[in-house]
């Protein structure tokens, strides 16, 4: 399918940029759906949102990466809204699941059993059962989104506060669960900071190898007080107890020498515990997905005039490759961005035009687009031998009008 006229460098960036298919519905984000726990031995509200290329006729992955996310009826929203906006230049697209947990929060969310936090114990009576709510994520959640939907071997974990500190609580204890975890202003405080003991003990484990965290931590005070966080963690106040803790935490996770973990943390002086999540997940993704933005070298060789078609092919792969080995499962470059690219080059570099089109054929063999800008490739070069040829194929996948009556037509040349 041909395109109109654009400049390179436009089209560049228009094949890493999301296409929103039109709908009566301005919004459409995720649907919700409940599933019964045999672990928690109640129903759970989850919501699911799956990238709109899936249904795309030119653009097939295969499997998306999934994002979980707890505390879903809060953040389920602010996660999809950022992934929209990063993917697919930045980040991959992906699935996001949000996890209800509006029941008893304390009870899913809490690691460990306390008969008392913060001078209360009745708000902690059913404290401790964090790691049941793991084996319902592990062991039911997860296998239902495997079953239903197209998921890749890639998984994220974000939480925030109680669900910040579940998140580590999991990437301590059952690391193998997810590649990735966001940790938003965890209440690390809880149990006297038992998960700060533990971290340091387990950071040497192989297990973390391949997996990354990160740790967002707010200013506990009003802006108009004190901002320096060097202050703030020594102060002895009720007030900052929930910075401190997490400054610990991520001086303990950044000096080990023997750690494997991929681990960055940052303090957000103008936010406080409410305003942190949406910010926090933005760089969250930044950081978990810094390889995975197309690099000025990769387009470089693609505006380069004197780019040979072998090495334009050689730089698609080595991106891909390095993707497909960073994410865990295999990646292939974009159909539309290849056919698109294809089309560009056809006038005044066949060459790489040829190249570009037979790679969307090989990695898309079941489409009939690439068949279909195959053929208008070999009009381009007044072989109609073969322009019928690709274009026969293409019928034969689609059985559409359109490639019928193209087809007529180049027999009647």
């Amino acid at each position: 399918m041909k395109l109109k006229s654009l400049s390179l460098f436009t089209l560049i960036v228009l094949c890493y940029t999301v296409s929103i298919a039109q709908s009566k519905q301005l919004i459409n984000i995720g649907q919700s759906n409940t599933i019964y726990s045999k672990i928690l031995k109640e129903e759970r509200t989850i919501w699911v949102q799956v990238p709109e290329s899936v249904n795309a006729k030119t653009n097939h992955p295969n499997k998306y990466p999934v994002v979980y996310v707890l505390d879903g009826g809060v953040h389920f929203l602010s996660v999809c809204s950022v992934i929209n906006q990063l993917s697919p230049s930045s980040v991959p697209e992906m699935i996001v699941v949000g996890i209800g947990n509006s029941e008893n929060r304390t009870r899913d969310l809490s690691p460990t059993k306390v008969k008392e936090a913060r001078g209360s114990s009745e708000w902690v009576k059913d404290s401790g059962g964090g790691e049941r709510f793991t084996d319902f994520i592990a062991q039911e959640l997860i296998p239902y989104i495997d079953n239903t939907y197209p998921t890749a071997n890639n998984k994220t974990f974000i939480g925030h506060s109680f669900g910040g500190l579940l998140v580590v609580n999991t990437l301590i204890n059952r690391p193998e669960l997810f590649n990735n975890y966001i940790a938003i202003d965890p209440s690390l405080w809880w149990d006297n900071e038992v998960l700060t003991g533990k971290i340091a003990d387990r950071l040497p484990s192989e297990k973390y190898k391949n997996k990354s965290l990160f740790l967002s931590m707010a200013n506990p005070l009003p802006q108009d007080t004190e901002k320096d966080i060097n202050v703030l963690i020594k102060d002895n106040s009720m007030s900052t107890e929930g910075l401190r803790a997490i400054h610990r935490f991520s001086k303990t996770v950044s000096e080990a020498t023997n750690s494997s973990l991929d681990f960055n943390y940052k303090y957000y002086e103008n936010e406080d515990h409410g305003t942190i999540p949406l910010i926090s997940i933005y760089d969250g993704m930044r950081f978990l997905f810094p390889w995975y933005k197309m690099s000025g070298k990769l387009v470089d060789i693609i505006k380069n005039p004197n780019t040979t078609a072998e090495k334009l092919k050689n730089a698609f792969n080595t991106r891909f490759d390095m993707l497909s080995n960073n994410l865990g499962y295999q990646v292939y470059p974009e159909e539309e961005m290849l056919n698109n690219l294809g089309y560009m080059f056809m006038s005044n570099s066949p060459k790489k035009s040829f190249g570009l089109l037979e790679m969307a054929i090989k990695y898309y063999p079941k489409n009939a687009n690439g068949y279909d800008s195959m053929s208008d490739y070999y009009v381009s070069q007044n072989d109609f031998q073969n322009a019928i040829l690709y274009s026969e194929k293409a019928l034969a996948i689609s059985g559409s009008d359109y490639h019928k009556n193209k087809l007529q037509k180049l027999k009647n040349k």
